[in-house]
């Protein structure tokens, strides 16, 4: 059995150990909370060098840092860092990287790994890809060029294959106009792909408008390639042309797009002489046959315009109204103009206008019962039987003028005469 004194003294060195480790022999403080970042390293620290910046040797939680603890320190120099310190694994015992092309095994530093060393087959003999545009021509990949770059028309195409005249890609950076696929001439690009003009072979080349594979005029590109349009002096029926006046005028016989102006067409040609156009040539709607305006006044009766008469006028109380209406004695319109004393609106007499649109009155020797008249002997004279009013006048006994008229009467009768 063990002393006391046998256990106590390793639980001291153990203790003494711990204090000597915190930095108490050197005068570090111990006491209060741990401040990562204060310069002073204190218990759970395992190092503070003032700041909380990592890959300095000190990490931003005041660890140490060291190669194998799992963090790449590039400060320190190192390259890699899998936590370990063995080397062999593709990260060495001082964290360097290390390579083994060949190895089947894609290490750091490795775009590829094939197992082999050997270049033209998609890896190369440093473990690098190899590809079209990396300046290498690669055989084994079906390269025939590379130029180091991944631009067509420079001779060497996207896919690294060799661009030439008659491959059927036109290279303007090689030079070419044209590109038909062969290498004969008289096709209308020649053996050095250059564009040779035949009329006709449905490729446009210098000196040539359109080219629309054939030879035939009035299809919009005539029978020597020229563009064919209107306004060009010939008429392309072809084309839906009625007219080409060698312009784009409208208002002259022939619109903008080539199609006949005239009348009734709808359009007002002004230069035409046109007044109006209503889309047809029937007269009495507002416009005639000729594109003339029809009018009130015009002299020509437009009984659709709802005209009752036209004299050419546009006056009142001739007969025509200014607004082609008739007048008439009985239209409630007084017309000096046709000798109308009165018009009451109606062709009835005995109402003071009479039907002649006459004025009626008391002494004009006709009884206008109406007017309330009894007589009416053509003047206005009282005391002739009918009164300056116009009503019946009773006789009257006057013994002179009975005498007489007795005397005269009775001469007669006697066969005498009376003096």
């Amino acid at each position: 059995m063990s002393s006391p004194s046998s256990l106590i003294k390793p639980l001291l060195a153990s203790f003494l150990a711990v204090v000597v480790g915190s930095g108490c022999a050197s005068g570090q403080a111990t006491g209060g909370p741990a401040v990562c970042g204060d310069g002073v390293r204190q218990q759970g620290e395992g190092c503070d060098d003032g700041n909380l910046v990592g890959g300095d040797g000190c990490s931003e939680t005041c660890q140490l840092e060291r190669c194998g603890d799992g963090v790449v320190n590039a400060a320190a120099g190192e390259q890699c860092d899998d936590g370990n310190t063995v080397s062999g694994d593709g990260c060495s015992s001082t964290c360097m990287v290390e390579s083994d092309c060949g190895n089947g095994r894609i290490d750091p530093g490795e775009t590829c790994d094939d197992g082999n060393r050997a270049p033209g087959d998609g890896c190369n003999a440093i473990c690098i890809l190899e590809f079209c545009g990396d300046g290498v021509v690669q055989e084994g990949l079906g390269e025939e060029c590379d130029d180091g770059n991944s631009q067509a028309g420079d001779g060497c195409n996207l896919t690294c294959i060799l661009e030439f005249c008659g491959d059927g890609v036109v290279q303007e950076g090689l030079g070419e106009e044209c590109d038909d696929g062969n290498n004969v001439s008289e096709d209308g690009c020649n053996a050095d792909c250059e564009l040779v003009s035949v009329c006709g072979d449905s490729v446009v080349v210098p000196g040539e408008e359109c080219d629309d594979g054939n030879t035939v005029s009035g299809d919009g590109c005539s029978s020597t390639c020229r563009n064919e349009y209107c306004g060009d002096g010939v008429v392309q029926a072809g084309l839906g042309e009625q007219c080409d006046d060698g312009n784009t005028n409208a208002g002259d016989g022939c619109s903008a797009t080539c199609l006949s102006e005239l009348c009734g067409d709808g359009q007002v040609q002004t230069a035409l002489g046109e007044e109006c156009d209503d889309g047809n040539n029937v007269s009495g709607d507002g416009c005639n046959a000729s594109c003339q305006s029809e009018y009130c006044g015009d002299g020509i009766w437009q009984a659709a315009l709802g005209e009752d008469c036209d004299d050419g006028n546009n006056l009142s109380g001739d007969g025509c109204s200014s607004l082609c209406k008739s007048e008439g004695c009985g239209d409630g319109v007084l017309q000096a103009g046709l000798g109308e004393q009165c018009d009451d609106g109606n062709t009835v007499s005995g109402d003071g206008c009479s039907s002649t649109c006459r004025t009626e009155y008391c002494g004009d020797g006709v009884v206008q019962a109406g007017l309330g008249e009894q007589c009416d002997d053509g003047n206005t004279v009282s005391g002739d039987g009918c009164s300056a009013t116009c009503q019946s006048e009773s006789p009257t006994c006057n013994p002179s003028t009975n005498l007489a008229r007795t005397a005269g009467v009775i001469a007669t009768s006697s066969g005498g005469g009376t003096s």
